[in-house]
């Protein structure tokens, strides 16, 4: 399927730049199994594959998805825990030329069925024995219903070792031979370059996510501009430490398409866990999330041995540099800040050669190779340099518009540019800071609050762990901000203390909390974010 808007004179540009190649994730997987046949390719608790292996089991699936009469350009419906099966079913989908969907497992029914209506699923694939009743339910009335309408095609793919009826086993297709001749007609239904190879889902607080369409040239010039930027080697073991249905997962896998590096997925990503795997392991990278970064530099490091580990990406969100400099000062790894959304990743990115001092200043770096920047006001004018407006972003890694959704795509794309929604601002070297999201922009009596330059103060604060801050309802000014804190393990938080140390920083009084509120763990959407309107509203219940 061609994309939306990555047109073939685009396309033209891009390879004419060097930018894009011919080259398919398959075919780069394909190179690695060549070269470095019995190097260990990835590995999880259950499994290690070499990149032989890997191949090999690959081609198995796909050839089975072609058997079982998907057909190419067919989309996938995936939700399951990031480990080495999920690398073998996103190889085999790409082999077998279906567009995969990979949703976060925090999904549930309305959720999961938003996005069956948007992309019509051949294939399912889920573990039956991690279903919540509500999504068992709603998956016993779609199989209902597709036995009423029999010409249309539905397969679904159960990763339980005990399967029902209704149901096609993973471990059959894995250990099952295909046709005679299944191998064979991969290559004729593997993805090219300028095809729509995957729809990734962006996360959102109402949990309706927009579905964005992946060409697979985007995909593997974004692996190398990734490589490059954090300067990793065949020899690297990255250690995904979070969920590859999100963007921080995602895009530190990918960088094995360019070398061919290990990726090692963890029993679960608590600290301790964390932890105890890269020494076990010998992760030498990896890769989380804000929340989790801040929970590692808190742990207990003794008597681990981490010598190992020499660089950690946090992406998706805004990290907290104070608990990037803790962890980095007690580990020795340099901590690499890393910016962008699923309709365009890497538009900031620090760089692993920088000094602590550049990269963790506060900004979010550079944008990856070839990514421009613009800062725009309310009219669409582009500003100075120093002054915050819209950012807008333009990439040949980027995604080229949402999933069958031309309106949706007209409304934030316009000449190649994606508006982003972020506030930004650049400085003279072209490093980018995020101030937070328009949308989340507080309008108190006509003074605008971004919630991002309370929540930095508020951070410095020992007793926290995290915080967040929402536009709050008010009778009398409109809407004012209220900060929500979750305390370290051990502390308790004193709201009055904390005013007071807020009040300390020189902010705007009117930019002071006008209440602090503690919370046990954050509520949160897909890629770990804090679901802002879930906080309002549990707050507006309980006052």
């Amino acid at each position: 399927m061609r994309p939306y808007l990555t047109t073939p004179d685009l396309i033209d540009r891009y390879l004419a730049a060097g930018q894009w190649t011919r080259e398919t994730m398959v075919d780069r997987y394909r190179a690695h199994a060549k070269t470095h046949p019995d190097r260990v390719a990835c590995r999880d608790g259950d499994s290690i594959y070499s990149w032989a292996e890997l191949d090999t089991v690959s081609d198995r699936l796909a050839a089975h998805l072609i058997d079982l009469g998907i057909q190419r350009d067919a989309t996938a419906l995936v939700q399951m825990p990031s480990s080495c099966r999920e690398i073998v079913l996103r190889i085999a989908l790409k082999k077998a030329g279906v567009i995969g969907i990979f949703t976060p497992l925090q999904w549930r029914r309305r959720e999961l069925s938003y996005v069956w209506d948007r992309i019509d699923p051949s294939l399912i694939v889920m573990t039956s024995e991690t279903l919540d009743a509500d999504v068992t339910d709603w998956l016993e009335d779609v199989i209902d219903g597709v036995a009423e309408y029999p010409n249309e095609l539905r397969c679904f793919i159960d990763m339980a070792e005990n399967v029902s009826d209704r149901w096609v086993g993973w471990h059959t297709l894995l250990e099952d031979n295909p046709q005679a001749d299944g191998i064979d007609r991969i290559a004729e239904r593997q993805f090219n370059f300028d095809e729509i190879s995957l729809v990734t889902a962006s996360s959102g607080t109402s949990g309706l996510a927009k579905l964005c369409e992946w060409p697979e040239g985007a995909q593997v010039f974004n692996s190398r501009v990734l490589q490059e930027r954090m300067a990793i080697s065949e020899n690297d073991i990255i250690g995904i430490f979070a969920p590859m249905s999100g963007a921080a997962g995602l895009m530190m896998w990918m960088i094995s398409w360019t070398v061919p590096c290990a990726t090692a997925f963890p029993e679960n990503y608590r600290a301790a866990t964390l932890l105890n795997f890269v020494t076990e392991a010998g992760i030498t990278a990896g890769t989380t999330v804000p929340v989790i970064l801040a929970r590692l530099a808190q742990e207990a490091l003794n008597p681990r041995e981490l010598s190992s580990l020499r660089l950690m990406r946090v992406g998706t969100a805004a990290a907290n540099i104070g608990a990037a400099r803790t962890f980095e000062d007690r580990t020795g790894c340099r901590v690499v800040i890393a910016s962008g959304a699923m309709e365009c990743t890497g538009f900031g990115h620090a760089n692993i050669n920088e000094t602590i001092d550049v990269r963790l200043d506060g900004s979010v770096g550079l944008p990856l190779d070839g990514c421009r920047l613009r800062i725009v006001d309310e009219k669409g004018n582009d500003l100075p340099t120093g002054t915050s407006g819209e950012l807008k972003v333009s990439a040949p890694f980027s995604s080229s518009g949402y999933w069958k959704d031309p309106k949706g795509t007209a409304a934030v794309w316009s000449d190649g540019w994606y508006a982003t929604g972020d506030i930004g601002v650049l400085d003279d070297n072209g490093r980018l800071t995020l101030l937070g999201r328009i949308k989340e922009t507080i309008n108190r009596s006509g003074h605008k609050i971004l919630p991002a330059e309370i929540e930095r103060e508020i951070a410095r604060h020992p007793d926290v762990q995290e915080c967040s801050v929402v536009a709050a309802p008010d009778d009398e000014y409109g809407e004012v901000p209220w900060a929500f804190v979750e305390p370290r393990p051990g502390s308790i938080i004193d709201p009055d203390a904390l005013d007071g140390m807020i009040r300390n920083t020189g902010l705007a009084l009117y930019k002071i909390p006008s209440r602090y509120i503690e919370v046990a763990a954050f509520p949160r959407v897909s890629d770990n974010k804090i679901d802002k309107k879930a906080l309002l509203k549990m707050a507006l219940a309980e006052k």
